[in-house]
């Protein structure tokens, strides 16, 4: 096996294996971005925002979850595909529609789902902040900004640090979902090189190792936050 996968490796596969796990990091932090964004929206509006756009945020939060993400990528990508040709065709822009389409939709699909999931992290997050804080907060004349920044925002960040890690190390293995409509990722990559040298176990491995090495660090990455900001609440975790 190993000499079969330096033979990949000769032919050039290990490259576009690369450059495919650079793709697969470009959509899962953007799309994880999109989705802790709308996860921080979502759980303020259910924590004390308007009944009605609380009983809006559990409708999404409830279908998205529901529903295959595979299912999710396709509704995207073909409910947009037209509307996005007709433009590039209009602007000129056919060479960015074949390389970046592919990738927003991805980005958007990653970002919807993992905000779907982000929205009840935060809200505990929210939840688990002490009241009595918020209290002393405003007993000594905080303004809204001052308890924001200083009391609410650094406790939920940490607070949700644990449930985000869950939901990153998922929007992570989401990515490979979207090679289905093109995109060169992680997956794509090795599907085009088990193709192209019929040998499709050694192109898996090394999809697997790359996939492994990404998730075990940003898991790292999340432990050593959690210790590192951690300091002065765990008495309240």
């Amino acid at each position: 096996m190993l000499e079969t996968i330096l033979s990949v490796l000769d032919e050039g596969w290990g490259w576009t294996l690369l450059r495919g796990a650079g793709m697969t990091l470009l959509i899962s932090v953007l799309g994880m971005a999109l989705g802790i964004g709308i996860g921080i929206l979502g759980a303020s509006i259910k924590t004390s925002g308007p009944r009605l756009l609380g009983l809006v945020v559990s409708l999404y939060t409830t279908l998205v979850r529901s529903i295959p993400e595979l299912l999710i990528i396709y509704l995207l990508f073909f409910g947009s595909v037209q509307a996005a040709s007709d433009l590039a065709d209009a602007l000129r822009w056919e060479d960015a529609m074949t390389s970046w389409f592919p990738a927003l939709v991805g980005i958007l699909a990653i970002g919807l789902i993992a905000g779907s999931y982000a929205v009840e992290v935060f809200r505990g997050a929210l939840k688990a902040i002490p009241a009595g804080q918020i209290e002393a907060a405003r007993a000594i004349g905080m303004s809204s900004r001052q308890r924001l920044f200083r009391i609410v925002m650094p406790q939920m960040f940490w607070y949700a640090l644990p449930g985000t890690n869950n939901v990153w190390q998922t929007a992570l293995k989401d990515t490979a979902l979207i090679s289905l409509v093109g995109l060169v990722e992680i997956m794509r990559a090795a599907v085009l090189g088990a193709a192209a040298t019929r040998e499709p176990l050694a192109l898996y491995l090394m999809a697997g190792a790359l996939y492994f090495v990404i998730g075990a660090t940003s898991q790292g990455i999340f432990v050593m936050a959690e210790r590192r900001y951690g300091h002065g609440m765990r008495s309240h975790a």
